[in-house]
């Protein structure tokens, strides 16, 4: 366990790494993205993700999906659009270092991650199932289903 940590934390500073070379968006509005970032696998990118979810490290979490990303109440609510959107979801939580997720089980296939979850905020456990799609090292998409 602990050498898979620390293989997910060396993952996640690459990630990192690769995310602060980013460059401007081109046109398209997509990322335009490091060789390097475009190369993790879309499961080191949930999972760093989710180390700085508990790390409370807002700034490095917004890397992580592309700045328009779509989040959804599953199946197909929209909640909101775009790294403006994200911030306002989470960024005061992330302050308030009140947020932790543990990661029950995990799948992944092709561009979608899968996560079975237990958020803990302020005490209080709610489980999630939550779907992420990842494409170029950034995650483009979220739908949360909650119990």
């Amino acid at each position: 366990m602990k050498k898979m940590t620390t293989i997910l934390v060396g993952i996640g500073l690459c990630f990192l790494v690769a995310c602060e070379q980013q460059s401007a968006s081109n046109q398209s509005g997509e990322s335009t993205i490091s060789q390097e970032n475009a190369n993790l696998t879309p499961l080191a990118v949930v999972n760093t993700r989710m180390d700085l979810y508990n790390q409370h490290d807002f700034p490095a979490f917004l890397k992580c999906y592309h700045k328009d990303v779509k989040i959804y109440t599953y199946p197909d609510k929209l909640l909101g659009t775009g790294s403006d959107r994200l911030a306002s979801i989470f960024e005061a939580d992330f302050e308030k270092k009140a947020l932790q997720v543990e990661i029950i089980n995990q799948i992944s296939n092709g561009s979608y991650v899968i996560n079975h979850e237990i958020v803990t905020y302020a005490g209080k456990e709610t489980k999630y199932v939550s779907i992420y799609e990842v494409k170029n090292g950034l995650i483009t998409n979220v739908r949360f289903v909650r119990d």
